[in-house]
């Protein structure tokens, strides 16, 4: 018998069974990526379900600050209609020589220093509130893009479960198929002495052995070139779920910016209706000091009523301006909160795109081995029955 056919069976027995036992080692290793990607994709879901609590309360609450926002538009867009009435009754009066210089002077400046105090709290609010609605428009974007991620999320879980499924079957199977593989290269091992021995029924278990092996090896290729087929599919969703993430977090972090920014606008109203809109008040004692005649009675009425009114408005926003600040402030905290859990939820996703990668490359093995296998099986049959033809 030719030495070299010998020696051709021995390798290529000793390689059906390295691949053989790679194959069964790639199917663990997929199992246990498919295991770290779910453990990752468990995390990802508890920090939705946080963020989504986070999420529905921002949306309410800006909705709810806007609202207060746009009452204080209002209530200022009235003290601006107020004092320019005032203005107007101020200088009839004063045609009338009824009040002296001083008495006029400081009725005057107190007007156009709070007329000015009025321009700048409408400038500033009406940025506030275009901030605010802005703010509002990202919010419903952000829920809606959350909960189309949520679903592919609960999507992805399903189809990595079906991976981890799939590669417990495959490492029953190339259990098996390892253990047969390795008791018929230990057969192979043999054929010199079956030979030599004439051991005709050895000789045909082991042809019987490799073409079992080839077939095994045919089915299996097929299987894994199915369940490559499947990971690829799985990676390349969870890539666009990665991307889409990415896009989300960088949303939310532009709306926080965009948040700071009003919060910021907020600060500088508050200064203006808390501390600047006070100044007017003692107007309300220089009025009530006033003794009206009977030629400038009906006037000074209604300027003492406007005056009052507005000192009345102006109490009315800053005690409500207070509970404006309280709430941005706090709804400031829930937004911190929102930005890092989401960047906490993209590291969690960067680590499910690198194991679910992993996954689909430790596929890939089971279907080149399995296809070298065939070949090696076949190889083995044919020259087995050479073997066997030339000793019968």
């Amino acid at each position: 018998m030719d030495p070299k056919i010998i020696d051709v069976l021995y390798n290529t027995a000793d390689d059906f069974g390295k691949i053989a036992k790679k194959v069964n080692e790639s199917s663990r290793k997929r199992k246990s990526y498919s295991e770290e990607a779910i453990g990752y994709l468990n995390m990802c879901i508890e920090i939705e379900e946080a963020l989504n609590k986070d999420i529905d309360y921002f949306f309410d609450a800006n909705i709810k600050q806007r609202d207060q926002d746009t009452f204080v538009f209002n209530m200022c867009k009235i003290l601006k209609s107020n004092i320019d009435n005032q203005k107007k009754i101020l200088k009839d009066i004063q045609k009338k020589n009824f009040l002296s210089k001083e008495t006029y002077e400081q009725l005057s400046l107190k007007i156009k220093d709070f007329s000015q105090t009025l321009e700048e709290a409408l400038s500033t609010i009406q940025r506030i509130i275009e901030k605010d609605n802005q703010i509002i428009l990202m919010d419903k974007i952000i829920k809606r893009r959350k909960q189309l991620q949520r679903d592919s999320i609960l999507m992805l879980k399903e189809l990595t479960d079906t991976s981890l499924k799939d590669s417990e079957r495959a490492i029953q199977g190339s259990s098996a198929n390892l253990a047969r593989g390795l008791k018929m290269v230990e057969k192979v091992k043999n054929t010199e002495k079956y030979v030599n021995e004439k051991n005709i029924q050895e000789l045909n278990n082991i042809i019987n052995e490799a073409n079992k092996g080839w077939n095994t090896a045919a089915e299996v290729n097929k299987s894994s070139s199915s369940q490559f087929e499947f990971a690829e599919k799985v990676n390349k969703f969870t890539q666009q779920l990665y991307e889409d993430s990415v896009a989300i977090k960088d949303m939310i972090v532009h709306k926080h910016h965009e948040f700071e920014e009003n919060l910021q606008m907020v600060t500088v109203l508050t200064v203006i209706l808390s501390i600047k809109f006070k100044k007017y008040l003692p107007v309300e004692e220089v009025v009530d000091s006033i003794m009206p005649g009977d030629d400038v009675r009906e006037l000074m009425l209604n300027l003492t009523e406007y005056i009052k009114i507005a000192c009345q408005d102006i109490r009315e926003v800053t005690a409500l301006n207070y509970d404006m600040t309280d709430s941005s402030n706090l709804n400031n905290v829930v937004e911190d909160k929102a930005v890092k859990l989401t960047k906490e939820e993209i590291e969690h996703f960067d680590n499910i795109k690198k194991e679910v990668e992993l996954m689909t490359e430790a596929t890939r093995y089971p279907v080149e081995g399995s296809g070298k296998n065939i070949l090696n099986g076949q190889v083995l049959e044919k020259n087995l029955k050479e073997i066997l033809d030339s000793i019968q």
